[in-house]
């Protein structure tokens, strides 16, 4: 446009060194002529590519809406995401659980009574002085360590610093499963003892013996035995372990013995189908803003009279929805309990074409078949690949379709991708039509200019006969 409008102050200069014209503005002609030539055609132009951009960007809601589509539907394809069992103790101080493995916990009850703590075994040294005290007049020395039982091993640890402190340092560096540490007994004076603490359970107990003689047989330094944990199951008595924490006695669960206590603790694992529920009802929310998003791609707002931005591609859109709804019906790889598809656990589609969930026949199928619901939505199965050769489930399979619709080489990107491209084809048209319309003022702008020119003589002309014929007459006169 710039080219114009020095094209245009061209024109204008030579009309006022003219000094005279025909009295018409030929720079607003030739503007209204070029663009009366070009502007219908770039109108046109200008409109198709702001309504295909619409369109692009009515492609990217629909597949927005869609992926939130297949998050809900993968918010159901785990056993371990739709599977969900409340665990309850009324004795957490003498017994705490900790869940393990949700989709292995069994429903059921359990009487656990704790007959008996694990514990390590602990041997204290004589007292010495203060924690630097020398034990071997400078002297590097071993103490020995038998581990074990029935079968013992022997450790031996060398001590480079003679010093209580020397001996506590040495044992914990040398990791056999035996630690140390310096107690100070008094309150206001020196009485150092170094206590030895094993791994709890019977078969970690040990003895420990040195030169110097640092009172590790003594009998009175014995401070406690190792033994093994021992509870009752059901009324099955006696299951030893060695550790307070027992992980493979009820499946999925973790106990950890705090006290003795010998009357049952009911421990109770029920269902609880909320994870489910909360997960289905996801999935209906997302499903009616997939068709409340495409209603209004697709519909000319009342008020505004504004066109959907997909009104012109509405029978594609239909399509989609009609695939989409057609998972309602879709038969799961894995049907369990005679449930096969979405509608046998109670999704409806109503008249308006929105989704919704039949209370009493959920509430139902849960209650009666929640294990069946988690076959056939899950597979029974966790985290499986999207390429698992294996049934997946109603959930994935469901999902993969929508993954497929979202797919880079799929229809909807497809004609995202086309779009695009009118777009730069309308750009490259309108740059085009612009020159057009800048090169048309020129012409227009020189053409005038030398009609300008023209009447300028032609009225020069007629100005100097009329002046000889005014003199001629005046001659006459006189």
């Amino acid at each position: 446009m710039a080219e114009t409008s020095a094209t245009s102050n061209a024109g204008s200069s030579i009309v006022q060194a003219l000094s005279m014209g025909s009295g018409v503005d030929i720079q607003e002609l030739a503007t209204t002529l070029a663009q009366a030539e070009n502007q219908p055609r770039i109108d046109t132009i200008t409109q198709k590519k702001e309504e295909t951009s619409v369109s692009v960007s009515g492609y990217g809601q629909m597949k927005a809406s869609i992926s939130v589509l297949k998050t809900a539907f993968d918010n159901l394809k785990n056993v371990s995401d739709v599977t969900n069992k409340t665990v309850t103790n009324p004795n957490p101080t003498a017994l705490s659980l900790a869940v393990t493995k949700q989709n292995e916990l069994a429903v059921g009850s359990y009487d656990v009574s704790i007959e008996r703590l694990a514990q390590s075994a602990i041997i204290a040294s004589d007292e010495f002085t203060s924690q630097t005290q020398a034990l071997n007049s400078g002297s590097a020395f071993n103490i020995s360590f038998a581990i074990g039982s029935p079968s013992p091993t022997t450790s031996t640890v060398n001590v480079a610093t003679d010093t209580p402190a020397g001996i506590v340092a040495a044992v914990n560096d040398a990791d056999i499963g035996v630690t140390a540490r310096l107690i100070n007994k008094s309150a206001t004076g020196n009485e150092w003892v170094i206590l030895f603490e094993g791994e709890t359970g019977t078969e970690n107990s040990f003895t420990a013996s040195s030169t110097p003689d640092l009172g590790l047989a003594d009998s009175d330094n014995q401070l406690q035995q190792a033994q093994n944990s021992s509870i009752s199951v059901n009324g099955l008595d006696s299951i030893e372990r060695a550790g307070n924490k027992i992980s493979d006695v009820i499946p999925g669960l973790e106990l950890d013995l705090a006290a003795v206590e010998l009357t049952p603790i009911r421990i109770n694992i029920a269902e609880d189908s909320s994870v489910i529920r909360a997960a289905i009802e996801d999935l209906v929310l997302t499903y009616n803003a997939f068709r409340e998003t495409t209603t209004v791609l697709t519909t000319t707002d009342a008020e505004t009279g504004e066109a959907g931005a997909l009104e012109k591609d509405k029978t594609f859109v239909s399509m989609i929805q009609a695939q989409i709804k057609n998972l309602l019906d879709k038969e799961s790889s894995t049907a369990s309990g005679g449930l096969s598809t979405l509608r046998d656990l109670g999704l409806r589609v109503q008249l308006s074409g929105e989704l919704a969930l039949d209370e009493t026949t959920f509430s139902k199928v849960i209650a009666d078949n929640l294990a069946d619901v988690r076959t056939m939505l899950t597979a029974d199965t966790d985290n499986q690949t999207d390429f698992d050769a294996g049934n997946k489930g109603l959930a994935l399979d469901s999902s993969l379709v929508l993954k497929d619709m979202l797919d880079t080489s799929g229809a909807i990107s497809s004609r995202q991708s086309t779009a695009e491209t009118k777009i730069e084809d309308y750009e490259k048209r309108l740059e085009a039509l612009e020159k057009r319309l800048e090169a048309a003022q020129q012409r227009y702008l020189t053409q005038f200019a030398a009609m300008e020119s023209l009447v300028q003589r032609s009225k020069s002309t007629g100005d100097y006969l009329k002046g000889q014929f005014t003199a001629m007459e005046n001659m006459y006169k006189s």
